[in-house]
C-alpha cells in the first residue's frame, strides 16, 4: 500500500537541504566580508534580488529543499574569491553582494550616503519616467548607487546616464525591453543588475563598461549575448539564468577573469571546447538545461570549486572527472545516472556530494577515499544497501538516504562521530540499529514511512537531538527513550498505532511541536497538558471526545488541530487558551458553539466544517481578530442563513461557506473590506448583494453551483479579482458561455455592453409606450417611476412631437420589434394578439 501523502509532504520540507545546497568553499571565499548566509542560497554571496542568486530553479524545488534543512547551516564560505580581495582591497567588496543587499556596500559608504536611498523610496512613484532634479542632486552627492527596482520603468531614466561616478545600478523587476546606448557613458560602473525585465538583447555599448565586475541579466528573454561582452576585461560574476539561450555564448569563452557563472534554466545542450580558457572559474551553475552528456571540458577547469549541473539528462560521468582536484561541491540531482565511476571517488577535497533523484543502485567501496566529505545526499535512488566503507568517512555531518529500498543501515554507523543529521525516510526498515545511540552529536533523525515497530531505548543517550520524525511507521507504543531527550523540540509520531500517552512525556520539557494525528488515542491525556512550552499540537484523526481542564496550562499553544475526532459539543475548556491562533474542529459532530468562545481573542484561523451546527453560530461574530473562517458542510448539516452580524468580522480575509443551503448573502458582506477569498459554491444563492462589489481586496470568488441568473454590473470595481468561478449557474446576464473562461475582463465587458444596450432599448420602449397613453395615465405611470413634475412635463412635450411622426399602427409594429429584441416574448405575443382586435394599445 502506498504511503500517505503526508509522508511525502514532510519529506519535501526536509529535503529543502538536499538538492542545490550550497557548499562550503573554505579556501576560495572569504568569510570576513559579508554576514554568513543560510544554506539555501546558491552561493551565499550571490543572490538576485536577487542579483547574485544563483538561480535555484532546479532548481526551485532543490533550493527550497536547502532552505529548510534544519542542520545544514554549515559555514558558507562563498564570498569573494581570494584574488578579488587582493585586487579590491578591504573597502570595495560590493561585487559579491546580492542586489537586495547592496545597501551593505561597504558600511562606510552607506553611512555617508543615506540620502542616496531616496531613489528607492516608495514615496517617489514618479521615478518611472522622470527623476526629479532634487533626487538627481542627492544621487550626484551620493555618487555610488542608483536602485530603481520594481518601479514600473519601461526605460532607464536619461538622468541616470549623467551620473559619471555611478558604480552600482540596479533596475530589477521593471518592464525594460531595451538598454539605451547611453549606458556606455557609465564608465565607472562596477555592478549592473537588470534582472526580471523583458530584455531581448544587450547593446554593443556594454563593451565600454571596462570596470564592470558583476553583471546580472537573469530572468529576461535573451536568446544570445553580444560578442562585445568579451571586452569586459574585469568581469568576475555573470548571471544569465532563466533566459532562452540555446548555445553557450562564444563571448564568454574569452572572459578569463570570470569566477562565477550562472547559466541555469536555459536550453543549453552542449558546452564548447573553448570554454577551457575560463581558467579562473570557481563556481558554475548549469542547472535545468537540456544537457545530455557530461561536458568533458568542465573537467579541465582547474580552479572549479563548485559545480551544479542538476536537472539535466546526463546518464553517466566521464573518467576525466578525476581532474577536478579542487572541487569542493558537486550537485547532480535530477539526472539519469545509473552508476558512478570510481574516478569520482578520487576527488579527495570534495565536501558536499548530491546525487538525489537518479537511478543509482550501488555505492562503490571507494567512497571511503572522500575523507573531507561533510554532506552526502543519495535520496530517491534505487539503493538496497549502503557500503560499509562509507563509515570510514568520519567527517560526515549529514547523511540523506530517504526514498530508497534500504532494509538496514551500515553496521559501523557509530563511526560517524560528527553526524548531526540522519534522513532515512521512505525505506523498508523495520528497526533502528542501536549503534545510532552512540552518535552523541546527532541532532535530527528523520525515519518516516518505514516499518519500524520500536525505537532503541538507548536513543536517550543522544542528548543533542532536537527533531525526531517517526511518522507512518508501525509503532504501537510511545517510545520510552524519547522521553529523556530534554533538548527535543519537534516530535512527529503521526500515522502510527499509539493508543496511550505515557506519563514520562512530561520530561520532554522543551517540546514545542508535537504531531500525534492518525493514531488510536481515545482521550486527550492530561500528561500532554504538562508540556507547557508546546506551540503546535496535532491530535486530529483519533477518537477523542473531551478535553481536560488542565489544558489551560498550555499557555503558549498557538495551533491546535482536533479535526476528525468524536466531539459532540464544542469543548469549553479550549476557551481558556489565550494564545490560540489556529483551531480546527472540523469533521466532528458539534451542534452548537458556547458564548465563551469570545475569550479566544487571538484566534485567526477557525475551521468548523462538516459538523452538525443547526444554524450559523453568531457567537463567532465576536472574534474580532478572525482572519480565516471555514464552514464548508459537504458532510455536515447544511446552514440556511448567514447572520447580519457577520459584518463585524472586519479582519476576515478568507471565508468558506460552500456546500450549504444558503439562498442569499447578507448585504453586510460589504463591510468585510479585507476579504481576499470568498468561497460560496454549491448553495442556492440566486442573487448577489450590491455590496459585494465594494470588496476591493477580493482576489478569489467561487460561486459555482448556485442559482445565479444575473451578475451585478459593479463587478468592474473588483480590480484585484484574479480567480473567479460561476460555473453551474443558470446565468442569463451574462450567459454561461461568457463566464466559462473565468476571465473578469470578459465578464465586465459583457455587462457594460449589456447595460448600454438595455438602456437604449428601455428608452425606446418608454418612448413608444408614451405615445399611446393618455396624459392622465402617462402622468400616473411617470409618478410610479418616481419622475419629478418637470421631467414629466418635458416627457409629455416630447410625446406630443413623437405622435405627429408615427401613426398608432406604426407605433405598435415598432413596439413589437423592440420587445422581440429584448427577449420579452410573452409581452410580444400579447401585443400581437391585441393587434388583431384593435388598432391601438390601451393602458
Amino acid at each position: 500500500m502506498g504511503l500517505p501523502q503526508e509522508v511525502f509532504e514532510t519529506d519535501t520540507k526536509r529535503d529543502k537541504v538536499q538538492s542545490a545546497e550550497n557548499f562550503e568553499i573554505a579556501e576560495v571565499f572569504s568569510t570576513s566580508i559579508l554576514p554568513e548566509k543560510k544554506s539555501g542560497e546558491f552561493p551565499a554571496d550571490l543572490n538576485a534580488e536577487g542579483m547574485m542568486e544563483i538561480s535555484q530553479k532546479i532548481s526551485e524545488r532543490d533550493v527550497e529543499k536547502d532552505t529548510l534543512h534544519s542542520l545544514e547551516n554549515l559555514e558558507v564560505f562563498q564570498k569573494l574569491s581570494t584574488s578579488v580581495l587582493q585586487e579590491t582591497g578591504g573597502d570595495e567588496v560590493t561585487t559579491d553582494l546580492n542586489a537586495e543587499e547592496l545597501n551593505q556596500i561597504p558600511q562606510e559608504v552607506v553611512e555617508g550616503d543615506a540620502k542616496r536611498d531616496q531613489l528607492q523610496s516608495e514615496e517617489n512613484p514618479g521615478v518611472a519616467e522622470n527623476v526629479s532634479t532634487h533626487i538627481l542632486y542627492e544621487v550626484k552627492h551620493g555618487d555610488f548607487m542608483v536602485k530603481l527596482n520594481a518601479k514600473g520603468l519601461r526605460e532607464i531614466p536619461q538622468v541616470v546616464f549623467e551620473i559619471q561616478t555611478l558604480k552600482y545600478l540596479h533596475l530589477n523587476n521593471n518592464e525594460i525591453k531595451t538598454l539605451h546606448k547611453n549606458l556606455g557613458n557609465l564608465t565607472n560602473l562596477e555592478i549592473l543588475s537588470v534582472e526580471g525585465n523583458g530584455l531581448i538583447a544587450l547593446p554593443s555599448e556594454i563593451s565600454l563598461l571596462h570596470k564592470l565586475r558583476v553583471l546580472n541579466i537573469s530572468h529576461n528573454q535573451l536568446s544570445c549575448l553580444p560578442k562585445e561582452l568579451s571586452k569586459l576585461v574585469n568581469i568576475k560574476q555573470l548571471f544569465v539564468s532563466h533566459n532562452n539561450i540555446e548555445e553557450f555564448p562564444a563571448a564568454l569563452e574569452s572572459l578569463e577573469t570570470l569566477e562565477i557563472l550562472d547559466v541555469a534554466v536555459n536550453n543549453l545542450k552542449t558546452l564548447p571546447e573553448n570554454m577551457i580558457s575560463m581558467k579562473n572559474l570557481n563556481v558554475l551553475n548549469l542547472d535545468s538545461n537540456q544537457i545530455l552528456i557530461f561536458p568533458k571540458v568542465l573537467c579541465y577547469l582547474p580552479n572549479l570549486i563548485k559545480l551544479s549541473i542538476s536537472g539535466n539528462l546526463i546518464q553517466s560521468l566521464p573518467k576525466d572527472i578525476k581532474e577536478l582536484r579542487r572541487l569542493r561541491a558537486l550537485s547532480m540531482n535530477h539526472n539519469k545516472l545509473t552508476f558512478l565511476p570510481v574516478q569520482l571517488f578520487q576527488l579527495a577535497k570534495i565536501q558536499k556530494l548530491r546525487l538525489d533523484d537518479n537511478k543509482l543502485e550501488v555505492l562503490s567501496d571507494k567512497v571511503e577515499n572522500l575523507q573531507e566529505l561533510r554532506v552526502l545526499s543519495l535520496a530517491n535512488n534505487l539503493f538496497k544497501n549502503i557500503s560499509e566503507n562509507l563509515c570510514n568517512c568520519t567527517m560526515l555531518e549529514c547523511l540523506i538516504l530517504h526514498g530508497n529500498q534500504l532494509t538496514q543501515l551500515p553496521n559501523r554507523i557509530h563511526r560517524f562521530k560528527r553526524l548531526r543529521e540522519l534522513c532515512i525516510s521512505r525505506n523498508q526498515m523495520d528497526n533502528l540499529d542501536e549503534q545510532i545511540s552512540r552518535i552523541k552529536d546527532l541532532s535530527i533523525i528523520e525515519a518516516s514511512g518505514n516499518a519500524l515497530t520500536c525505537i532503541p531505548v538507548d536513543i536517550k543517550n543522544c542528548m543533542q537531538i532536537i527533531k525526531v520524525d517517526l511518522s507512518y511507521n508501525k509503532l504501537s507504543q510511545f517510545p520510552d527513550g524519547l522521553c529523556a531527550l530534554v533538548a527535543l523540540k519537534i516530535l512527529n509520531l503521526s500515522g502510527n498505532y499509539i493508543s496511550e500517552i505515557i506519563t514520562e512525556i512530561s520530561f520532554i520539557e522543551n517540546l514545542e511541536h508535537l504531531e500525534l494525528n492518525r493514531n488510536k488515542l481515545s482521550y486527550f491525556s492530561e500528561h500532554l497538558c504538562r508540556l507547557t512550552k508546546l506551540i503546535y499540537l496535532d491530535l486530529s484523526e483519533n477518537e477523542i471526545n473531551s478535553i481536560p481542564k488542565d489544558i489551560s496550562n498550555m499557555k503558549y499553544l498557538q495551533v491546535l488541530l482536533l479535526y476528525h475526532n468524536k466531539f459532540v459539543s464544542f469543548p469549553r475548556e479550549l476557551c481558556a487558551l489565550n494564545s490560540l491562533q489556529t483551531l480546527d474542529l472540523s469533521e466532528n459532530q458539534i451542534q452548537c458553539i458556547p458564548s465563551d468562545i469570545c475569550n479566544l481573542q487571538m484566534i485567526k484561523d477557525l475551521n468548523l466544517s462538516n459538523n452538525q451546527l443547526v444554524s450559523f453560530p453568531s457567537e463567532i461574530c465576536h472574534l474580532s481578530s478572525l482572519e480565516k473562517l471555514k464552514l464548508c458542510q459537504i458532510n455536515g448539516l447544511k446552514l440556511t442563513k448567514l447572520p447580519e452580524e457577520l459584518s463585524k468580522l472586519t479582519c476576515l480575509r478568507e471565508l468558506d461557506i460552500s456546500h450549504n443551503a444558503l439562498k442569499d448573502i447578507p448585504e453586510g458582506i460589504g463591510e468585510l473590506k479585507h476579504l481576499v477569498s470568498l468561497t460560496a459554491n454549491n448553495n442556492y444563492i440566486s442573487q448577489l448583494p450590491k455590496s459585494v462589489t465594494s470588496l476591493s481586496d477580493l482576489q478569489q470568488l467561487n460561486l459555482s453551483g448556485n442559482h445565479l441568473i444575473c451578475l451585478p454590473s459593479g463587478l468592474r470595481h473588483l480590480q484585484s479579482l484574479k480567480d473567479i468561478n460561476f460555473d453551474g449557474n443558470p446565468l442569463i446576464r451574462p450567459p454561461q458561455e461568457v463566464c466559462k473562461g473565468k476571465q473578469l475582463y470578459t465578464i465586465v465587458c459583457y455587462l457594460e455592453s449589456a447595460d448600454e444596450r438595455d438602456g437604449k432599448i428601455l428608452q425606446k420602449i418608454f418612448k413608444i409606450i408614451s405615445g399611446n397613453v393618455s396624459f392622465e395615465n402617462f402622468e400616473f405611470f411617470c409618478q410610479k417611476l418616481q419622475f419629478n413634475n418637470a421631467e414629466i412635463k418635458s416627457l409629455e412635450n416630447n410625446r406630443l412631437v413623437t405622435n405627429k411622426t408615427l401613426t398608432p399602427a406604426e407605433m405598435i409594429d415598432q413596439l413589437i420589434r423592440v420587445l422581440t429584441m429584448t427577449g420579452m416574448h410573452y409581452l410580444t405575443n400579447k401585443v400581437k394578439a391585441l393587434k388583431l382586435y384593435t388598432q391601438s394599445v390601451k393602458f
